[in-house]
């Protein structure tokens, strides 16, 4: 039997495997420059204390010493070259390996960005994740982002302020809350994912209903962003959001309410089911990316289809049977329609066609 998304929450957050960590430093870039300076490829840093930069304090790490020592002055020299932007995340390999396996270590690889502090302070902060090279972290930079940008609120712009409890559970648990999120969605809502990739499409959003875990509730909304297409749309073209609710059934499982799902999303759902809920986080990453695109694709061979279709009567005949065999039609027809095609007669007909094989036909398969 499944595990219950109680007993998740806890072996993540009791988790002490090597392979990710994290570092997070308060950085003052006029205090910085006076104290910094480049010496050929070197950095000569003066330091108060044992391993205290001014101008760029450490806040919390777990990392070993000569780890911090070494990320340390891998940023001191990147901010010196002036090659960090704030706002924007970027990726680098390290030196030094989080792995146990002492004879083929992998290099860790460092998501690192820097953003401004929230509390009116001349200061900043940088945000460093760290996992093995093997997560493929790249693969996550939305969710990476959008978890540094919700922590930063929460770190005090006082270095001898202690960190809150609540930012370091967040710290602690990263890797759980941006890279394991797909696998504990699949776990729990099996077939039903497929409601979900159906409310991706209409810029959907979801809410927990009663007993259902606020955990699981926040991993289905990161599912539907990290497939919809709103953020490929123009935003006159999106349509309205749609608020489905998710649902604990008495037989312990999740359902998301009222989303009627098509063969399209039923197809996808079954590429993510075969891989598995244990799958690795990278790979069923990549299947919601494809989603995405794939559907984006779609969208737009129907437009030039239906455009087409004005003067020739073959495309019209073309832009039927794509629509068909998509198994989509509902979507593509709807955001046709959205996007203000020179065709609404065109789409009106078709809509009509599907409508009566829908109610009529009632087919089983595509």
């Amino acid at each position: 039997m499944a595990e219950s998304s109680e007993d998740q929450d806890t072996s993540d957050k009791c988790d002490t495997s090597p392979t990710y960590s994290y570092a997070v430093y308060l950085y003052e870039p006029e205090r910085f420059f006076m104290t910094t300076e480049v010496n050929g490829s070197d950095v000569e840093i003066k330091q108060y204390g044992s391993n205290d930069t001014l101008g760029f304090d450490l806040v919390t790490s777990p990392l070993m010493p000569d780890q911090e020592h070494k990320l340390r002055l891998f940023l001191v020299r990147r901010l010196l070259k002036g090659a960090i932007y704030m706002g924007t995340g970027n990726f680098s390999g390290m030196d030094f390996s989080l792995s146990e396996n002492t004879v083929a270590p992998s290099p860790a690889v460092c998501y690192y960005i820097l953003l401004p502090c929230q509390h009116s302070t001349p200061q900043q902060v940088m945000i460093c994740l760290l996992a093995t090279a093997e997560t493929n972290l790249e693969v996550f930079r939305p969710e990476l982002t959008q978890f540094c940008q919700m922590l930063v609120s929460h770190i005090p712009s006082d270095k001898e302020k202690p960190l809150p409890v609540s930012a370091s559970a967040r710290l602690m648990t990263w890797y759980s809350i941006c890279l394991q999120y797909i696998g504990r969605v699949l776990r729990e809502l099996g077939q039903n994912v497929s409601s979900l990739l159906q409310l991706a499409q209409q810029s959907g959003h979801i809410v927990g209903g009663a007993g259902v875990n606020q955990t699981l509730a926040d991993d289905t909304e990161r599912f539907l962003e990290a497939c919809t297409v709103a953020e490929c749309l123009p935003a006159s073209q999106l349509p309205t959001g749609e608020v489905a609710t998710l649902q604990k059934t008495d037989k312990q499982t999740h359902v998301v309410e009222d989303v009627e799902c098509n063969a399209y999303c039923t197809e996808w759902t079954h590429l993510l089911l075969d891989l598995g809920h244990s799958a690795e986080p990278w790979r069923l990453r990549r299947v919601l990316e494809a989603f995405k695109l794939k559907t984006i694709k779609d969208m737009n061979r129907l437009k030039r289809l239906l455009k087409q279709s004005e003067s020739d009567h073959y495309s019209l005949y073309r832009a039927y049977s794509f629509l068909w065999q998509s198994g989509n039609s509902d979507i593509l027809l709807r955001q046709a329609k959205l996007e203000g095609s020179s065709a609404p007669d065109i789409i009106a007909t078709l809509e009509e066609h599907f409508s009566y094989i829908n109610t009529e036909c009632a087919p089983t398969a595509m």
